[in-house]
């Protein structure tokens, strides 16, 4: 049986925004098929990150208290291995924007120009192909599909993967040279770049810095500067699997789980 907390990983912790929940089975289409949390197969366990040993974290030498204690109380927290395009996708559309704006967004973009499955009698539907996306006007995008500003990013970033940008091979590269790569796309920054690199490239080094997490780095460890500069010593006091880290501390200090 899955060790995972279901709602906490699919619907609060700001890794995916499309999942729904139906008859009590967490549903979405990810490349154009069915996945659900009961799912047993091997995409699915990928996609859940079953292998990866989650309560080695706890055990890791020299683990401050608090990190812990963010750790101990969310025990089914995971992070999803997504494919990458549509980590990317997401996490251009997040940008300076919050969860309810994200999920609306992402769900007009689906319905409208992505792929679609149906689980017990309901709808669902996945994200646009770079192909699909490329070809769709600034004007929809901004207007239709509530893009705002990121629409043009969209699809200057849908049209260099179409050309051949090497996105999947940046799976097999350095942290480093992943994330320098993916801020060649266009609206990727260094946050967004972290959030692809972790959620949809399996970089676990990768350290996303937005308000919660440099207040809660400043506040816990003294470490004050630019994001840059939070996610070199987040690197330095976590260790290659900061990113992991990152997404307890993260969910943790954003619901008042743990003060910053």
């Amino acid at each position: 049986m899955r060790k995972m907390d279901c709602a906490l990983t699919l619907m609060d912790s700001a890794q995916a925004f499309h999942f729904r929940f139906i008859d009590g089975v967490y549903a979405a289409c990810v490349q154009g098929r069915l996945i659900t949390d009961k799912d047993e197969d091997e995409f699915a366990g990928h996609y859940f990150d079953d292998e990866r040993d989650y309560a080695s974290l706890l055990e890791k030498e020299g683990l401050d208290e608090k990190t812990k204690r963010a750790l101990s109380s969310l025990p089914g927290l995971r992070v999803l291995n997504q494919p990458a395009w549509e980590a990317v996708c997401a996490f251009i559309i997040s940008a300076n924007n919050n969860v309810g704006r994200i999920r609306t967004t992402i769900a007009l973009l689906n319905e409208k120009y992505g792929q679609s499955v149906e689980y017990k009698g309901e709808r669902l539907f996945g994200f646009p192909s770079p192909e699909v996306l490329s070809n769709i006007s600034e004007e929809e995008l901004r207007g239709e599909i509530k893009c705002g500003y990121r629409a043009k990013y969209l699809i200057g970033t849908a049209k260099m993967i179409v050309n051949g940008f090497p996105l999947e091979r940046l799976r097999d590269v350095s942290y480093e040279e992943c994330r320098k790569e993916l801020m060649k796309l266009p609206g990727v920054g260094g946050k967004v770049a972290d959030c692809a690199a972790l959620f949809g490239l399996g970089h676990a080094s990768a350290f996303p810095v937005d308000v919660w997490v440099k207040r809660l780095m400043e506040s816990w460890f003294s470490v004050k500067g630019t994001p840059e500069h939070v996610r070199e010593e987040a690197r330095r006091i976590f260790g290659e699997n900061c990113g992991l880290y990152q997404q307890w501390l993260f969910h943790a200090a954003r619901t008042g789980l743990i003060e910053v």
